[in-house]
């Protein structure tokens, strides 16, 4: 018997004796969701990937299985089948060892509402390297979990999808640069209007006079020009509902009182200042290297290589 297979039964087996609130499976090739496809139970399932082409295919796959899938970014639903309800969430950072693997996995769930505080916990973990290759049993505590950024989008009005939507695209831009190049940009969502006030524009503006819908970062036909912009010099500025609201924009802030990791250059002084003195949040890409750092209140709060999506606190 597979060995994927002997962990999950393991895993429904101790959920169903521990009366947990859910099955946590993370999985990196499939493999997890595959098997689990093939076995009968009553146990709530919550699937996590942080592979886009996962979700992807999942997604697809799902709806013509036997396994009733809810996916929590689509609008998407599957029909309930014998094996009971999954809902199907995406990570967008991978971490290295299999408690912040979980802890990050379960803090996506806390967001999004499908966990909540006490709830009890079975988890598959997977890495690259190894696909269910350990189980965890988690009592969920909020006051464990580190919610900041996500309180902070609240705090200031941003969407959470919202800012999900451009880390994406932060993180295709860093792992895949543009034209065989290596590009650098950065991204700032927040009080639109303030930002503008203490900027001006490099370029013309290529999203002035097209409608709402067609500039929001939530409308899937926008990444590759978004992409195809972010070789030009400036910054996007981004409503706190996701409409871009102009590109090739230069932040004109003073930059004198920031503190950023040494070797960044002025395009992280200004989005770090801009976030410190204004309601956003900062998301850049460096040319060197593809990393994509978030910035709040004049901080790097996490920094992300792109290539494998593994990330860490702070500044790197």
């Amino acid at each position: 018997m597979h060995h994927v297979q002997v962990v999950l039964r393991s895993a429904l087996q101790l959920a169903e004796e521990l009366g947990a609130t859910a099955l946590l499976v993370i999985t990196e090739t499939g493999e997890s969701f595959d098997e689990l496809k093939k076995l009968r139970h009553s146990q709530r399932v919550i699937l996590a990937t942080p592979s886009e082409e996962l979700f992807q295919r999942m997604l697809k796959e799902a709806t013509e299985s036997m396994l009733g899938v809810e996916f929590v970014d689509s609008e998407q639903h599957a029909e309930k089948a014998a094996m009971g309800d999954a809902l199907v969430v995406r990570l967008l950072t991978r971490k290295s060892t299999h408690s912040d693997i979980v802890e990050e996995a379960v803090l996506r769930c806390v967001e999004k509402g499908l966990l909540h505080d006490r709830d009890v916990v079975v988890a598959v973990s997977s890495t690259p390297s190894c696909e269910a290759c350990a189980i965890i049993f988690m009592e969920v505590r909020k006051e464990s979990l580190d919610l900041a950024l996500y309180r902070f989008l609240h705090e200031i009005e941003v969407k959470p999808e919202v800012f999900e939507a451009v880390l994406n695209i932060a993180l295709e831009i860093g792992r895949e640069g543009r034209e065989g190049r290596m590009i650098g940009t950065a991204f700032l969502i927040g009080d639109a209007e303030k930002i503008l006030e203490n900027s001006r524009q490099l370029i013309l503006n290529p999203f002035q006079g097209h409608v709402m819908g067609e500039r929001s970062v939530l409308n899937p036909e926008i990444k590759e020009s978004i992409k195809e912009l972010a070789q030009l010099d400036g910054v996007f500025v981004i409503s706190r509902d996701g409409v871009i609201e102009s590109a090739g924009v230069y932040l004109t802030v003073d930059t004198s009182g920031v503190d950023i990791p040494r070797g960044l250059g002025s395009r992280h002084a200004a989005v770090a200042a801009t976030t410190a003195k204004m309601r956003c949040v900062g998301i850049t890409v460096s040319q060197s290297g593809g990393i994509v750092r978030v910035f709040k209140d004049g901080k790097v709060v996490l920094t992300i290589e792109p290539q494998r999506r593994f990330c860490t606190r702070g500044h790197a």
